[in-house]
């Protein structure tokens, strides 16, 4: 195959750049704009490709640069044939692969930007052979392994970019030996640990140094402030501690300081801003600082960012804060300031985010806070903020209707003590969240709230509104979240709400409302929280609510919805929590309910709910409570609960319950209090009710499991035998009677699993010796456990039934190890102290391991 006539005559060397170009054209595995198809060649030089520079007298290539071009491929090693390449600029694309070691012998290269792409693997060590390399841009890639240190040798690097990859390891102490140069360095968002580098303060050009979001420990080097000429340094998001050095304070030329989500202690120097004109973002938020806000802070005027929240500083804020007139951010939240505001806040005219929430801030919420013209977003909530005790409105609402461009307000947990003015809906038509909850505010709630059309979120939770809910919130068609609750608001539910069709929360639980459930309610299918406990509602529950397939938790309980349960309840598959209780609710409970598979938490109480406990409920395996209480149910308990093995509270108290309670699964962690008031349950003793009696020579449901338990466990012919013979002929006493109950249940009452391990170990014991704790020969000191203990490990045979070790059949030596291994796990099972004591996990695998020894050294013997 002949070349084309153009590169027949084209030098090697150039001919070497075109194949190596077309290598990388051959890479490229989805080329959106199909530029490489059309563009790349061989008919045209590749000096005029796309993206390609060369140099004028040579015809070398000297820059690739196909940023942002949307390929998909990888980089094949001819890459590192380009060997006049200076700039090789392939950001913001989708590369994959290992970046090739190649391109460690491109030695002329002075930038290397792979950026922005979705490497793999380690950074080669070959790179620190680039030593003219200038900047090294790897950032926004999954990087892994250590930084070579071959790359710290590279005197000419002024850019190390590593910002978000998974790269791990420490930094090394020498780092900026040789980097004379180096003027930003990013290591930002990846798995570093140890500590920082002391000498850093060699580096002494560096302007940028991004160290955030690793796992950096230890203090921040003093040497630090000896980069004098450092503009950024961004230390946040690690676990360094220690104080912050106040040497940082006096580098003139900072302008981003972040030191955020750390664990930095200590108080701010009284000079912090005494050295630092040009400041624009200080930034300490989510650490364990103390003591007070400097009044010189007032100083940095070009702050536009100011954030504080989550630390410890008390004290007034300063007086002359509202000297920082470029500040469009001022965070305090979460601290212990008090004392009241200072009126000068009104002079930050930028001010667009104020956060002094969660404080023990105390006076008036300053009507100056109207002058705030460009005010987004207003938290004060928590605090101890007071209305002017001269006016019975909030004044204070009035005057945020000036600031035309607020979204949230946020005031809740102050006792304002006042009522919503009618200008409340004046506030900006951009307001999206609104919440007053908990402020002791009064009256009715201003029917001009319903101007408020951008609302996603309003919360009047926990005050004393009054009257019913007003008409004009028909106009709320965006809300996401009404929480109504906790006041004293009567009428009806308004149909009206089955309008705002992206409602997620609605909340009206402790009011006075009453009538019913609006059919409508099935319109909101985005509703996922619905609470309307505790008011006067009546008639039946519509059956459109039971259509919510994603609605979440659902309380309706203390009113007076009646009627029956229908099929349909099964319709609400994503439920978690259901909440009918005390209601005049009757028939029988829906056996649907089994369907329910997410729920955690059902109560039906209080209602007249008849007939029997659904089998189905025992589907429900994430179900941690069940309360069932004080309706008219009867039958028996199914055994299906016991496969609840989640659940933390049962209550069927006060039915018409009858038969054997349960003991399998949860129930021997329930209590006396879950079945009380069915006058024809029985069980154990300890439960208060009568003893289940059973025919002669049927073996109780408690040794039927523990058949189950130990026959595939053992699994020999002899003691199946053995537990036949001994089943057949007697009947023990339960569990929970002398001799078989644990120390701490009869002397302190106490419940728990560990004491049927307890029983379970007694029970081994009887077994295998035919003798019951309770015979006449274990008086005083002396119990079947003592007679077990003195038997190990050499005298099993003596206390064992005879039966159990026919010496005639070859086998009498497995079968007595077999014992003594069983004797042992139930003196383990036996041991005073709860804690002691294996588990049932620990008994099943001890158990299948006798078994294994047993049959293995059976089957030796035969052949």
């Amino acid at each position: 195959m002949s070349l084309p006539e153009k590169c027949v005559s084209m030098p090697k060397s150039n001919f070497t750049d075109q194949s190596a170009l077309l290598a990388f054209k051959a890479h490229i595995t989805f080329d959106p704009q199909n530029i490489l198809a059309h563009n790349w060649s061989s008919e045209t030089s590749f000096c005029n490709w796309i993206g390609v520079s060369c140099s004028l007298p040579r015809q070398r290539v000297t820059t690739l640069n196909l940023s942002s071009m949307g390929f998909i491929g990888t980089i094949p090693p001819q890459i590192g044939n380009l060997s006049f390449l200076r700039f090789l600029v392939l950001f913001n694309n989708s590369f994959h692969g290992y970046i090739p070691r190649e391109i460690g012998d491109l030695r002329r290269l002075s930038t290397l930007h792979m950026g922005s792409n979705s490497f793999s693997g380690m950074i080669p060590e070959s790179y620190g052979n680039l030593t003219k390399l200038q900047k090294l841009h790897l950032d926004r890639n999954n990087l892994t392994g250590t930084i070579p240190s071959t790359i710290f040798n590279i005197s000419s690097l002024r850019v190390i970019d590593l910002t978000f990859n998974l790269i791990f390891g420490s930094l090394p102490k020498n780092m900026c030996d040789h980097l004379p140069k180096l003027e930003f360095f990013s290591i930002y968002s990846n798995h570093f640990s140890g500590e920082i580098p002391s000498e850093l303060y060699k580096c002494r050009e560096l302007q940028s140094l991004y160290l955030s979001d690793n796992t950096l420990t230890g203090v921040i080097p003093e040497e630090i402030g000896y980069l004098s000429g450092l503009k950024i340094l961004n230390l946040a998001g690690n676990m360094l501690s220690g104080h912050i050095p106040s040497a940082i304070f006096n580098i003139s030329s900072l302008q981003l300081l972040y030191l955020d989500a750390n664990k930095l202690s200590g108080g701010l120097p009284t000079d912090i801003c005494d050295h630092l004109p040009l400041l624009e973002e200080l930034v300490l938020q989510g650490n364990q600082l103390s003591g007070q806000i400097p009044p010189s802070l007032c100083k940095c005027r070009q702050l536009r960012s100011l954030a504080m929240l989550g630390n410890n500083f008390d004290g007034n804020l300063p007086r002359d804060i509202g000297n920082l007139s470029m500040l469009t951010e001022m965070l305090f939240g979460s601290n212990m300031l008090e004392g009241s505001l200072p009126p000068s806040i009104g002079n930050l005219s930028r001010l667009e985010v104020l956060d002094l929430s969660s404080n023990r801030l105390t006076g008036h919420i300053l009507q100056e806070f109207g002058n705030l013209r460009a005010l987004r977003v207003l938290i004060l909530h928590s605090n101890s903020f007071t209305n002017d005790p001269s006016s019975q409105v909030l004044h204070f609402i009035t005057s945020l209707t000036n600031c035309r461009e607020l979204q949230t307000l946020n005031t809740g947990k102050n006792p304002l003590n006042g009522m919503l003015p009618n200008s409340v809906g004046n506030l900006s038509s951009s307001l999206t969240y609104f919440y007053v909850n908990d402020c002791k505010l009064n009256g009715n709630i201003p029917s001009e709230i319903g101007n408020l059309t951008s609302l996603i979120g309003l919360a009047l939770t926990k005050n004393n509104f009054a009257g019913s809910v007003p008409s004009t919130m028909e106009g709320l068609r965006n809300i996401q979240l009404l929480d109504l609750s906790r006041n004293k608001l009567n009428g009806s539910i308004p149909p009206f709400l089955c309008l705002a069709r992206s409602l997620a929360v609605l909340a009206a639980d402790e009011n006075h409302l009453r009538g019913s459930i609006p059919n409508c309610i099935g319109n909101l299918t985005s509703l996922r929280l619905l609470y309307l406990d505790y008011n006067a509602l009546s008639s039946t529950i519509p059956l459109t609510l039971w259509s919510l397939k994603d609605l979440l938790q659902l309380t309706l309980s203390s009113n007076s919805l009646s009627g029956p349960l229908s099929l349909q309840v099964g319709g609400m598959k994503a439920a978690i929590v259901i909440d009918l209780s005390g209601n005049q609710l009757s028939g029988n409970i829906p056996s649907t309910i089994g369907s329910l598979k997410n729920l955690i938490n059902i109560s039906l109480s209080g209602n007249s709910f008849q007939g029997s406990i659904p089998e189905s409920l025992g589907d429900l395996v994430g179900l941690e409570l069940l309360n069932l209480s004080q309706n008219n149910l009867s039958g028996e308990i199914p055994k299906s609960l016991e496969d609840l093995r989640y659940l933390k509270y049962l209550n069927v108290s006060f039915n018409g319950l009858q038969g054997e309670i349960p003991s399998g699964g949860p129930f021997p962690n329930f209590t006396a209090q879950s079945f009380m008031g069915n006058k024809a349950l029985c069980g154990p003793a300890w439960l208060q009710v009568p003893p289940c009696h059973r025919k002669s020579g049927q073996p109780s449901d408690t040794k039927s499991r523990l058949l189950r338990f130990i026959l595939p466990a053992v699994a020999s012919a002899l003691l199946v035998v053995a537990f036949v013979f001994l089943l057949s002929v007697s009947q023990t006493k339960t569990l929970a009677t002398i001799g078989y109950m644990a120390p701490e249940y009869g002397l302190d009452g106490l419940v728990s699993t560990r004491i049927d391990v307890y029983s379970f170990g007694i029970m081994l014991m009887e077994i295998f010796t035919r003798k019951r704790p309770t015979d006449e020969m274990f008086e005083g000191e002396m119990s079947l456990k003592r007679l077990v203990k003195e038997s190990l490990p050499d005298s099993v045979i003596d206390i064992v039934d005879s039966n159990l070790l026919n010496r005639g059949d070859g086998h009498s030596l497995n079968k007595e190890h077999c014992v003594t291994s069983i004797m042992e796990l139930a003196l383990q099972c036996t041991k005073e102290s709860p804690e002691e004591r294996i588990n049932m996990v620990e008994i099943l695998a001890r158990l299948k391991n006798i078994k294994g020894e047993f049959l293995t050294e059976r089957e030796r013997r035969r052949h």
